[in-house]
Order: C-alpha cells, then structure tokens, then sequence
C-alpha cells in the first residue's frame, strides 16, 4: 500500500483540477517527504531495537558467566515445559552450556523472546531500503498521470490537458501495481493471492474516492 497516499495526491488534485505542474510538484514533494519520515523511522525503530536487545544479551551473558548453575536450571525448566523429561533436557542443556555464545543466544529466544541480529548496520540499510521502496512506488501514479498527460497532447496535437484521461490513466497504473503488491504479499502470509490483491486494492481505491471526492468539493467551494 506504499503508493495509496500519492495515488490520494493525485485524485484529489484531479478533483480540485489542479493542472500537471503542481500534481508534480505537490506529489513529488510529499513521496519524497513521506519516504525520507518512512526510511528515518525505519532506521530508528531498528536501530533502537537492536540496542535493546544488545543490552539484554550482555546481561544474560553475565548471568551465564556468574551464575551458570542458575541459568541452567532456568533453561532445563523451559525444556521441560516443552516436553522433554527432566533428564533428557539437563543432559542437552548442559552439552550446549558449553559454548557460552551460542548458550547466551539460546537464552535470548527460549527465555526472553528475542532474536539476535546478525552483525553489520541493519538499521541503515533497513532504512534505506524503506526509502527507496516507498518512493518508488509513490511515484507511479504521478509519472502515470504525467506521462498520459504528454500522450493526450500528442495525439491530440492542440497542447491540451486531459484531465479525466491523465486520471483514469493513474487509476489503471496503480490498480495494476496495487493488485499486484497484494498478491505478492500474500505469498509470504499464506493466503490466497486472489483476496489479498483485491483487498490492497479495494483499500487503496477508497483512500483515492475519499481523496477525489475531497478535492471536487473544495474546489468548488472556492469558486
């Protein structure tokens, strides 16, 4: 759904019959505005959780390193909750006990939940990638109304804007990418990619009703 909130831009310019200049200019800016929020918060909610949980693995590993014999029983209990006997789960625990890294990161997602990031700066490339992915698909319906735009005039050859063409144009390019963003992110959910397609799009088609309908209204308003 990374591109519904330009696609909103868009219908609610052509609503407001704004012309294909300031479309540009107004939904250019906000993409890039809203994908640079979007990479930053990406970079700063992983980064701070990658602190987070880089903190609670030293304590644990000073735990191991002080209080071995305690920790091994916390872990031997956990096993045993997961239906091992009480044997069984104190031979394997003591085994892996002895490689203190892998214990600690054992630690982390038996007693605490947590997953231990692979090393290197995840957080920037996260961001980045938010970044890129957010404006790439925000720009879509903007360079779909525009480039409609250049076609109309063409074969028209009168130099003439097409408002509704350029709109049902955007329309169209986003519909498709929508569809196809949904399906696609059904495959990683597990489910249908028919409903998860018509779902994203639906969605993102009343976002860019509510947005036109908006933009029609105040524009006549204002005259």
């Amino acid at each position: 759904r990374r591109h519904s909130p330009s696609f909103a831009i868009v219908a609610g310019s052509a609503g407001a019959g704004l012309g294909v200049g300031a479309v540009l200019a107004i939904g250019i800016s906000n993409v890039l505005a809203d994908a640079l929020a979007m990479g930053v918060g990406e970079y700063l909610s992983t980064k701070t959780e990658h602190e987070y949980i880089a903190e609670e693995r030293a304590r644990e590993a000073w735990e191991l390193e002080n209080y071995p014999e305690g920790e091994i029983t916390e872990m031997v209990g956990i096993f045993v909750e997961r239906g091992m006997s009480h044997e069984d789960a104190t031979e394997v625990i003591t085994r892996m006990a002895k490689y203190p890294d892998f214990f600690v990161n054992l630690m982390m997602t038996e007693e605490l939940g947590l997953q231990v990031p692979d090393e290197g700066n995840q957080s920037l490339l996260k961001g980045v990638v938010m970044f890129c992915a957010f404006a790439t698909f925000g720009m879509l319906p903007i360079f779909g109304y525009v480039a409609t735009d250049w076609v109309v005039k063409d074969a028209a050859g009168n130099g003439e804007e097409q408002p509704m063409t350029m709109l049902i144009a955007a329309c169209t390019v986003t519909s498709v990418t929508l569809f196809a963003l949904g399906a696609f992110k059904a495959h990683f959910a597990h489910k249908k990619y028919l409903r998860s397609g018509l779902e994203t799009l639906m969605l993102g088609g009343a976002c860019a009703t509510l947005s036109y309908n908006v933009g029609l209204a105040l524009s006549s308003l204002a005259k």
